[in-house]
């Protein structure tokens, strides 16, 4: 049985997620569209890695932000 297929707007849905967010996503490769000319389809098995992955680095400790900032200007010091 051949695999079901998602246009951009049904992704958004199954993700919950906007139309542009999808866009970006296939901009930077974290989703792998099928792409037949201009027309754009996602796999559910791909819909199902991009979850499972997203959740794998959602569990990642972040990163510490090292911030060095300026001293504030006597002007602004009351």
């Amino acid at each position: 049985m051949p695999e079901k297929l998602y246009t951009k707007m049904q992704a958004a849905e199954y993700l919950q997620c906007s139309l542009s967010t999808i866009n970006r996503r296939i901009k930077t490769g974290d989703l792998k569209p099928l792409k037949n000319g201009r027309i754009v389809r996602f796999t559910e098995s791909e819909l199902e890695r991009f979850v499972h992955d997203s959740n794998q680095s959602d569990t990642a400790e972040p990163m510490p932000v090292e911030k060095e900032t300026a001293p504030l200007p006597d002007s602004w010091k009351k």
